[in-house]
């Protein structure tokens, strides 16, 4: 039997033929698991699998989501060949829930069963801290997870330090190297946050993120950790468990990275704000004290006025007290010298007195005397000497 050489768009356009000849496939329903579904211009792209099979589907005119990845759908339409691409896909003109898919379950399952066991408690979310020097961040060491990280950090603070743990995001042992990343950077005693990151993917794709070892790792982790996987619209385990979940890894940059600008214009606003209070205060105070010495001087003054005229009117005071105390001295000392001029010795001599002495002694009594002792006689105006001649007692 002779081959048969046809052109590629010969036999496309036969395969087409025969999938639009077949009145089966003609308003067929088709049930599965819904995955890698996404809207773009109002169409619809998402992929319907089962075990060991998996079928493309397109629908139009859609504007707004009508399922979800891991939804079980039933998806009623068409099959067409597209000629030109040589792809099959199916056009779908109604789809309808049909149950929950096998993945989507176990997920929600699991989900509950953390829940309950307290790993989704806000009230044990750690605080992500507002200064953060050096962050680590596991993810895939390339691609632009890690450049839009790198591009936010470096935008916000040149000097905040950035330690990638490379690790696989999907796939078989993606799970297992997230998990040893967490672990390693919390041995380390210079990281301050954790990101775990990856882009966007189908609910496939983001399996790792929703076991119970990536879960429970992240709870565990002493350092706080910012889950930043998939898209806006994506929710995984690790999401619930971190200490904050992120939109995307853009968003989670921003949050862990101060900015090092705005903190520093902070800071110089502060200082001027503590200079212009400072200079406030020192004018107010200086004033203050301006106003109190003159209170001051002033006050010393009036109490060195009254102290002046109190210390004059002492002075007087004093002054004439002291002549009334001198003319007291004086008159008492005037009758002290009368009365000792009396009493004086000479003054008596004057009266006709005479002082009869005995070898210097004065002699008072006459029998003190004999006759011929040696006398003198003293009496105002010079002395007489001579002998007893005759002694007369008075009877």
């Amino acid at each position: 039997m002779q081959n048969l050489t046809l052109s590629i768009t010969q036999l496309n356009n036969y395969i087409k033929n025969i999938f639009d000849s077949e009145e089966l496939l003609i308003g067929v329903s088709v049930y599965g698991e819904v995955t890698n579904f996404k809207i773009s211009n109002g169409i619809a792209y998402f992929d319907i699998k089962e075990e060991g099979a998996q079928l493309s589907c397109v629908k139009f005119s859609c504007y707004s989501p009508f399922a979800k990845n891991g939804d079980q759908v039933v998806v009623t339409g068409r099959l067409n060949y597209h000629v030109k691409l040589g792809k099959l896909s199916f056009v779908a003109s109604k789809v309808e829930p049909y149950g929950v898919g096998a993945l989507y379950k176990q997920y929600l399952e699991l989900k509950a069963r953390l829940e309950q066991e307290g790993l989704f408690d806000q009230s044990k979310k750690k605080e992500i801290p507002k200064f953060a020097h050096k962050i680590g961040v596991v993810t895939s060491e390339t691609g632009a997870v890690i450049r839009d990280i790198y591009n936010v950090t470096r935008s916000k603070n040149p000097f905040t330090d950035i330690l990638v743990y490379p690790s696989k995001v999907q796939g078989a042992g993606a799970e297992d190297e997230i998990v040893e990343g967490i672990k390693y950077l919390n041995t380390r005693n210079d990281i301050d946050v954790i990101i775990v990151a990856r882009g966007g993917g189908s609910f496939e794709d983001l399996m790792p993120f929703n076991t119970e070892k990536v879960a429970r790792a992240v709870f565990e982790s002493a350092l706080p950790v910012i889950s930043a996987v998939g898209h806006e619209t994506d929710f995984t385990l690790i999401d619930f468990a971190a200490d904050l979940r992120t939109p995307t890894p853009s968003v989670a940059a921003e949050v862990a990275v101060f900015n090092y600008f705005e903190e520093l214009q902070l800071l110089d606003d502060f200082k001027l704000t503590i200079s212009k209070s400072m200079a406030r205060k020192l004018d107010d105070n200086r004033n203050v004290v301006t106003s109190s010495i003159g209170n001051i001087v002033k006050n010393i003054k009036n109490m060195l006025d009254v102290s002046k005229k109190d210390i004059e009117s002492f002075g007087l005071k004093l002054s004439q007290s002291m002549v009334k105390t001198v003319e007291r001295e004086k008159q008492k000392l005037q009758l002290v010298t009368t009365k000792l001029e009396k009493s004086n010795p000479l003054a008596i001599l004057k009266s006709g007195y005479a002082i009869v002495e005995k070898a210097g002694e004065n002699i008072s009594d006459i029998n003190d005397l004999s006759v011929g002792d040696q006398i003198s006689i003293k009496i105002s105006n010079g002395e007489i000497v001579g002998k007893v001649e005759k002694l007369e007692a008075k009877k």
